[in-house]
């Protein structure tokens, strides 16, 4: 009976480790990732997603230069062909997206598929940075009106 049990906990895990695909995370050799035109810098942070909002497996970051590698990842629940996007953002938490792609996924059959890559036909993705916040002219003259009152206070 033990032997039937761990059978089919066996059959069980196996087939559910069919059920996810995988892929390699790494842009070397194909289109870079760039901030606002150039290419990103390292630390920059891009993962996979199946749209916007809908992050999927592990994410890297940016060697340098606009390019990443950080071996395969896992897409739970995803397996054969499948649309994604790469997704990124500069520390902000501001995720930009690239184009659509379709991707054959690896890692189902016996034995398991090699991971799949990025498509020779992936666009690149550019990541838009937040813009910094720039005070409106009536804080500044409010800062300077109150600056001349405190000086003024003072002569007095």
């Amino acid at each position: 009976m033990k032997k039937f049990v761990l059978s089919v906990l066996c059959a069980l895990v196996s087939v559910s480790a069919l059920g996810q695909g995988t892929i390699q995370l790494s842009n070397i050799g194909k289109a870079q990732v760039t901030v606002d035109g150039a290419p990103a810098p390292a630390g920059t942070v891009v993962q996979y997603a199946t749209g916007p909002g809908a992050l999927v497996g592990t994410s890297a970051s940016i060697l340098g230069a606009g390019y990443f590698s950080a071996g395969s990842t896992t897409l739970a629940g995803l397996t054969g062909t499948v649309s994604l996007h790469l997704a990124g953002h500069t520390g902000d938490g501001n995720w930009s997206y690239s184009d659509a792609f379709e991707v054959s996924l690896g890692g189902g059959g016996t034995p398991p598929a090699p991971p799949a890559a990025l498509p020779s036909s992936f666009a690149g993705l550019n990541i838009t940075a937040g813009t910094p916040a720039v005070p409106e002219p009536s804080t500044i003259a409010l800062a300077v009106l109150g600056g001349a009152a405190l000086m003024f206070r003072r002569r007095k």
